[in-house]
């Protein structure tokens, strides 16, 4: 595994805090009730990364994380969060196993699988 390139985009947006406000104001379909990490798998519904989903990430625990895909590459992904730098919305680049990623919640999908 190689560490994640990591980027500090701000520090004052109101939902730097916490991850899961962050993506839901971008992601407005996202569920509520997203408190621990069974919480977030139980929303996965999706395995393939797509601009847009939100990624479920096995870190902070019992919490998780999660973070918006803003861009997939042929082999890393960029993910928007909040949080994972305490109180900072940051950017970071990587691998889907190298960024914790255990599955996506997409917006476009009706059902968790």
């Amino acid at each position: 595994m190689s560490k994640p390139y990591t980027e500090i985009l701000n520090i004052t947006d109101p939902n730097r805090w916490n991850c899961v406000k962050l993506a839901r104001a971008r992601v407005a379909r996202l569920p509520f009730g997203l408190w621990t990490i069974a919480d977030k798998k139980k929303i996965i519904n999706d395995h393939t990364p797509d601009k847009g989903s939100v990624a479920i990430m096995n870190v902070g625990l019992p919490w998780g994380h999660v973070g918006v895909i803003t861009h997939v590459g042929k082999n890393h992904l960029t993910i928007k969060e909040a949080n994972y730098k305490y109180g900072k919305v940051t950017e970071r680049h990587g691998r889907p196993v190298d960024l914790k990623i255990i599955g996506y919640f997409n917006p476009d999908k009706q059902t968790a699988s």
